[in-house]
């Protein structure tokens, strides 16, 4: 079974280097498309998610009220991992469509093309 984009996987990242985030059982956010995630033997693109809230920091973005993961997507913290190589288990969580919209306009701000 693939994770759905939107779905909240926890997955174990480490290893890790220098400030990426750590975890055997982090929380993170589905971000690519559900047939991508089927069609490429395990790989998927997610968002690690953090306790932290703080609406200041425009990459942390706020998960909505309602769900039992609480806290903000690291937008900035995007990983491709292959699930086929690491422990991993659904939350059984899947975010509004809105929602993975945000997180995915927000990356692309920090990744796209510079006008100048």
């Amino acid at each position: 079974m693939q994770p759905k984009r939107g779905e909240i996987i926890r997955i174990n990242l480490n290893p890790t280097q220098g400030r990426e985030q750590t975890g055997e059982a982090r929380p993170c956010l589905v971000l690519s498309h559900t047939r991508f995630n089927e069609t490429r033997g395990g790989i998927v693109i997610v968002s690690p998610i953090t306790h932290t809230l703080k609406p200041d920091i425009k990459t942390l973005i706020p998960i909505p009220e309602g769900f039992k993961i609480r806290g903000s997507v690291i937008v900035e913290q995007v990983r491709t991992l292959d699930l086929s190589q690491r422990w991993w288990i659904t939350t059984g969580e899947n975010l509004p469509q809105s929602f993975v919209n945000q997180v995915i306009a927000t990356l692309q701000i920090i990744i796209g093309e510079n006008p100048n």
